[in-house]
C-alpha cells in the first residue's frame, strides 16, 4: 500500500486539491477526528439557521441559510456565497462557495444539497457541481486519492473502517483504502459504508448481499437481498421478497415489532440504526412512523395520543447527537397543507422524499429533538436567550433565593417543583405589573404573574399564576379569597398542554379558594413575600390544586397608564349609556410609534379611539387643528385638540383634551379630556 510524504498542490473547481505522493506514514483519512466538544443541535430563527446545545440555548447564532448537523467537531453551513465547513466555535474550516448539483425546490424556491457529506473518519467526502469529489480534512486540507486520476468519479462515501465506496461512471461502485487506491473493484452498481467488517453492496438492482473488506459475499450466501442497509448496533435492515426487517450477522432478528400493549406489526419500510433507535413504518397502515430499540418494541411514538403531529410522516430522520429531529406542528398541532416540494439532479441518497427535510416550509410548523425515550428536549418554538447572553443567577452563594427569583410548587390534580427562577430572565412571561386598563402605577390595583412546569394527567403542562393584589395594598399578611371576593386578593391558576392535538384533553381553569399571602416588600421598585392558595377547578370543583411560592424582590414593570379626566356635553352622556362599557376602553390600550419624521401616539387599538400625529421628537405644548403641524383623529376624523406632551427616559407622559363636535361617534357636542403617563415609544423600525 503506497503511503504518503507530502501534499502537491492540484486546481481543481477554485479548489486546492492535494495528489497524493509517496514515502510518509500519516494517511489523510481514517482517523477519527472525535470532538471533546458537547453535541450542537441544528435550530431555526426567522427564517436563519444555527446551533444549540442539548439546553436550547444558542451556541452558535442563527446566521446561516442553510445548515447541517455537526459531525466529529464540523457541520455543513450555507451562506449566500455557497456552502463551506465550520467548527464547534463556528469558524470556518472550508470557505463558503461549493455547490452541490442535487437541488430540492420548495414552493418555488430553490435550495441546493450540501456538497460536503458528515465529517467520518476524520474527512468529510465533498461532491462539488462540476467538479472531481475530493475529501477534506479536519483541518480544512483536501485530498483527491489518487485511485480518482484519470477516471470519471460520480459520487464518494465517507471513511468508515478505513474505506470509502466510490461511484464511477456507468454506476460502478469500488472501494477506496485510506491511501487513495482501490481495495475492492468496481464490480457493484451500489454499496454502502463498512460496519464491523461489512457492508452493503449490490450486483443489480434486485440482488443485494454484504460483502467483507476483500469484496467477497458473506451474507447472505447469494445476492437475494432487494434492499439492503448499512450495519450498525449490530443489526442491518433488509428487503427479502415481502418481508422487511433487520438482520444479524447470520438471519432474521427482527420482523415485527412491538408496541407497548403487546400488539405486533410486520415493518412496510426499516430504516438503519443510530444512537440504538431506528425508524420503521408499518405494513399496511397509513400511520406515522415509529422509532424502536434494538430488541423491535417501539420506543418513541410522537403522534401517540396527539402528542405531536409529524409535518410529513414520509420522512424517516435518524437520531444525531442522542436526539431524533422531527418538524411538527406547531400551536394547534396541526401543520398546514403541504406545498410543492420537488427534485433535482442526480439523485443523492442524502435527499429525498423520506429524507430529514431541513427546511420548515409548512404554515404552522417547528422543528423539536426528541430523546430516546420520546421526551421533547429541544423546541424551536420556545423562547431562549439571544446569542450570547449570559443566565441570570436564580440562587446565592448560600442557597437563597436571588433578587428577582421565585420558586413554586404544586400538589394535587396537578404536580409540579420549580426550582429557582428569574423573573426578569429574557424568556420569563413573569411580571409584577398593574392590573387592568384603569390601574395606575401607583395606587394598583397590581398583578403578580408567574410562570412554572409542572405536570397534569401524567403530560406536562405549562402553568401560570395570575395573583391579584388589591388596590393600595402594603406589607403585611392577607387572606387570599375567591375571584368572586371583593377587596380581597385572589387568583387563577392556568395551564396550557404543549403540543397537545385538537382533540386532546385540556386543563380547565383553576380558581383561588382560600389561601395566605404574607408581602415584606411592595412598592413600584419590586415585591416580595410568600403565599399559599388552594384552587378549585371551574369544571369540576372537587379538582383541586395547593399552590406553595416564594418570591423575593421581583422587580415591578412600569405600565402605560391611560385615565379619563373630564368628559362634557355628548361624550359624558355616551359614557352614562354604557354602564358596561366605561369610556376608558375606547382610550386603551395605548401604543407610541416614531419613525425619522413623525410621531403616532394612539390611545386605543380600534373604533373610536384618539390617534395624535405629531413632528417626531416633539416635547412640550401641542394644538391641533386645520393650520397645525400636529393632527388628531377621533375613530379617523380629524378633531380640533390641544394638551401636553413631555419625554422621559424614552416614554410618554401628558395629557389631551378633544372637542368632539357634530361627531358621527357622539349624539352631539362634546369634549374629552385623557391623561396619559408611562407610553414607552417604539421605533417603526
Amino acid at each position: 500500500m503506497p503511503v504518503r510524504t507530502s501534499y502537491t498542490a492540484l486546481g481543481c473547481a477554485g479548489a486546492a486539491l492535494f495528489a497524493l505522493a509517496t514515502g510518509a506514514e500519516t494517511q489523510v483519512c481514517g482517523t477519527s477526528t472525535l470532538s471533546d466538544a458537547p453535541p450542537l443541535y441544528p435550530l431555526p430563527q426567522d427564517g436563519s439557521w444555527g446551533f444549540v446545545g442539548r439546553d436550547g440555548e444558542w451556541r452558535l447564532a442563527p446566521q446561516w441559510r442553510q445548515v447541517r448537523p455537526f459531525s466529529e467537531g464540523a457541520a455543513a453551513v450555507e451562506t449566500d456565497a455557497g456552502w463551506g465547513l465550520i467548527d464547534s466555535d463556528g469558524t470556518f474550516i472550508v470557505d463558503p462557495g461549493a455547490q452541490d448539483a442535487d437541488r430540492v425546490i420548495i414552493a418555488g424556491e430553490t435550495f441546493a444539497l450540501s456538497p460536503f457529506k458528515p465529517m467520518s473518519d476524520g474527512c468529510s467526502a465533498a461532491t462539488p457541481m462540476d467538479a472531481t469529489p475530493y475529501y477534506v480534512t479536519a483541518d480544512g486540507n483536501t485530498w483527491t486519492p489518487p485511485a480518482f486520476a484519470d477516471r470519471d468519479v460520480q459520487d464518494i462515501g465517507s471513511f468508515s473502517e478505513g474505506l470509502a465506496w466510490v461511484r464511477f461512471a456507468e454506476d460502478r461502485v469500488a472501494w477506496i483504502d485510506t491511501a487513495g487506491e482501490l481495495a475492492i473493484a468496481p464490480n457493484f452498481i451500489d454499496g454502502g459504508d463498512f460496519v464491523n467488517g461489512r457492508a452493503p453492496a449490490a450486483v443489480n438492482t434486485e440482488n443485494r448481499g454484504y460483502i467483507d473488506r476483500s469484496g467477497e459475499l458473506v451474507f447472505p450466501r447469494k445476492f437475494i437481498l432487494q434492499e439492503a442497509g448499512s450495519y450498525a448496533d449490530g443489526l442491518a435492515p433488509v428487503r427479502l421478497n415481502d418481508d422487511a426487517g433487520y438482520m444479524g450477522r447470520d438471519n432474521w432478528a427482527i420482523r415485527e415489532i412491538e408496541h407497548p400493549d403487546g400488539d405486533m406489526r410486520e415493518i412496510d419500510i426499516a430504516t438503519p440504526f443510530s444512537d440504538g433507535r431506528a425508524a420503521v413504518r408499518l405494513a399496511g397502515m397509513a400511520a406515522a412512523p415509529v422509532w424502536i430499540d434494538t430488541q423491535g418494541k417501539v420506543a418513541v411514538d410522537p403522534q401517540e395520543r396527539s402528542r405531536l403531529t409529524i409535518c410529513s410522516d414520509t420522512r424517516l430522520p435518524a437520531y444525531r447527537g442522542g436526539l431524533l429531529p422531527l418538524v411538527v406542528g406547531h400551536g394547534t398541532n396541526i401543520c398546514g397543507n403541504t406545498p410543492d416540494i420537488r427534485y433535482e439532479g442526480p439523485g443523492d441518497p442524502r435527499s429525498g422524499p423520506e429524507a430529514m427535510l431541513w427546511y420548515l416550509p409548512w404554515d404552522r410548523d417547528k422543528l423539536v429533538w426528541l430523546d430516546k425515550t420520546g421526551a421533547k428536549v429541544i423546541d424551536q418554538a420556545v423562547c431562549r436567550r439571544a446569542p450570547g447572553v449570559a443566565a441570570l443567577k436564580a440562587a446565592t452563594d448560600a442557597g437563597d433565593l436571588a433578587p428577582g427569583a421565585y420558586r413554586m410548587t404544586l400538589s394535587g390534580t396537578a404536580t409540579g417543583d420549580v426550582a429557582p427562577r428569574r423573573a426578569d430572565a429574557p424568556c420569563n412571561r413573569s411580571e409584577f405589573t398593574m392590573d387592568g386598563n384603569e390601574a395606575t402605577n401607583a395606587a394598583g390595583p397590581w398583578v403578580l404573574s408567574l410562570a412554572g412546569d409542572a405536570e397534569w394527567q401524567g403530560k406536562p403542562v405549562a402553568a401560570m399564576l395570575s395573583l391579584g393584589l388589591s388596590e393600595g395594598i402594603e406589607t403585611g399578611t392577607y387572606e387570599i379569597g375567591a375571584t368572586s371576593a371583593e377587596n380581597l386578593p385572589s387568583a387563577y391558576l392556568w395551564m396550557s398542554r404543549r403540543d397537545a392535538g385538537p382533540n386532546a384533553p385540556r386543563p380547565a381553569t383553576y380558581t383561588s379558594q382560600s389561601g395566605t399571602l404574607t408581602l415584606s416588600q411592595r412598592n413600584q421598585t419590586a415585591i416580595t413575600g410568600t403565599v399559599e392558595i388552594t384552587f378549585a377547578s371551574r369544571d369540576a370543583p372537587s379538582d383541586e390544586i395547593i399552590l406553595s411560592a416564594r418570591f423575593n424582590e421581583i422587580p415591578y414593570e412600569t405600565g402605560p397608564e391611560v385615565s379619563v379626566v373630564e368628559t362634557t356635553g355628548a361624550v359624558t352622556a355616551l359614557d352614562e349609556s354604557m354602564p358596561d362599557d366605561p369610556l376608558i376602553n375606547f382610550f386603551t390600550p395605548a401604543k407610541a410609534v416614531e419613525s425619522e419624521d413623525r410621531l403616532v401616539l394612539s390611545l386605543g387599538e380600534y373604533g373610536p379611539k384618539l390617534e395624535l400625529d405629531l413632528p417626531a421628537g416633539h416635547d412640550g405644548a401641542f394644538t391641533a387643528g386645520p393650520d397645525a403641524d400636529v393632527s388628531i383623529t377621533f375613530a379617523g376624523m380629524p378633531v380640533k385638540a390641544e394638551g401636553q406632551l413631555e419625554r422621559s427616559d424614552g416614554r410618554l407622559s401628558g395629557n389631551v383634551t378633544a372637542e368632539l363636535s357634530a361627531h358621527e361617534q357622539v349624539d352631539g357636542a362634546g369634549s374629552v379630556t385623557v391623561r396619559f403617563a408611562e407610553i414607552p415609544v417604539e421605533s417603526d423600525e
